[in-house]
């Protein structure tokens, strides 16, 4: 299992992401208002904290004295315990070994 916790330095498309999926659509006198979501600060902390949780497979044991492995995992990246998606990876490991 593999579980990661960060902080985002840039995330350039999530302010509209936010604005897009926090606001709302409202109607007045038969005429559509879009009203887009507040970034406030639980926008800021949101932004900033990222985590990622998942599993990945190894096709060789890791402790083996074998320079490569190749592995496959499944993810789900998420920004402060709320998901955002889910990942499927394909990944190769080489040992250096001196």
């Amino acid at each position: 299992m593999d579980l990661k916790i960060g902080l985002n330095v840039y995330k350039p498309f999530y302010k509209i992401d936010w604005q897009l999926n926090e606001g709302y659509i409202q109607f007045v006198y038969g005429k559509e208002i879009i009203v887009l979501g507040e970034m406030d600060s639980y926008y800021q902390i949101k932004k900033h904290v990222f985590s990622r949780m998942g599993l990945k497979y190894y096709f060789m044991d890791i402790d083996s004295s074998s320079k490569h492995n190749t592995y496959i995992g499944a993810f789900i990246d998420a920004n402060l315990r709320q998901a955002t998606f889910s990942e499927l990876t394909v990944g190769y490991v080489h040992k250096f070994v001196f």
